[in-house]
């Protein structure tokens, strides 16, 4: 899952008293942080693999993105937003550890199966919706437009903050297409290249600078808009 994964970050618990607890550009990197990981894997050499299996390409994950790893991920992801945000507390901790998990929970949707239990374990994990590339697509885009419409609902703002958050959606939709739906299509119709795209430290490099400025953009719209406070009854 590629876009889909932002959908957890604009669900925050604390809406409805007028403050955020997490704030969403922080989510929008706590949902990517295994990808994040995965990235400077790459450029390290360690990960990024693609195995042909069937005529459909398998990535090589173990590290970040097996069961267990994502779980202590995620883990190491909570501490280190508690540690920049102390008056977070235990609460701040578990829900940006939530963030962080459910993008081995979304990845379990759309995956090929690739998802190892542990690093090493010949058990994968995946429910391959990938192979639909169009029905994948608007699962991802259908999630995100949900989390975006349910926090215009639960904010309020400036018109300028909805024109970009509009511009910022249809972004990433043309990025969701153009890394996602694009190479499924060419896995649906067998001519698919796995050294086509980019590959090694260029990868990596164009994954952390995707994930950072989709986060500057989404910190950009969050400043235009202020949480609602439910009336007390």
């Amino acid at each position: 899952m590629f876009m889909g994964h932002y959908a957890p970050a604009v669900f925050d618990t604390q809406r409805g008293k007028g403050v955020v607890l997490v704030p969403v550009w922080v989510g929008f990197l706590a949902v990517q942080f295994m990808d994040i990981i995965f990235a400077f894997l790459v450029i390290c050499g360690i990960e990024g693999d693609t195995r042909m299996i069937g005529g459909e390409p398998h990535f090589t994950i173990p590290y970040s993105h097996s069961l267990l790893t994502s779980l202590g991920w995620a883990a190491i992801g909570g501490l280190i937003f508690r540690r920049v945000f102390p008056k977070s507390g235990a609460k701040g901790f578990w829900v940006v550890f939530g963030l962080v998990f459910s993008h081995w929970v979304l990845d379990l949707i759309v995956h090929r199966p690739d998802l190892p239990l542990w690093p090493g374990s010949s058990i994968e994990f995946g429910l391959s919706v990938w192979n639909w590339p169009y029905l994948a697509f608007a699962l991802e885009m259908g999630l995100l437009l949900a989390a975006f419409l349910y926090w215009v609902r639960v904010t309020t703002g400036p018109r300028s903050g909805l024109i970009g958050l509009a511009g910022l959606f249809l972004i990433m939709g043309a990025l969701q297409f153009t890394f996602i739906t694009a190479p499924g299509v060419q896995v649906q119709t067998g001519n698919f290249d796995p050294a086509a795209g980019p590959q090694g430290v260029a990868l990596g490099l164009l994954m952390l600078v995707t994930y950072g400025l989709l986060a500057t953009a989404i910190a950009w719209v969050e400043r235009r808009r202020t949480p609602k406070v439910s009336p007390q009854i």
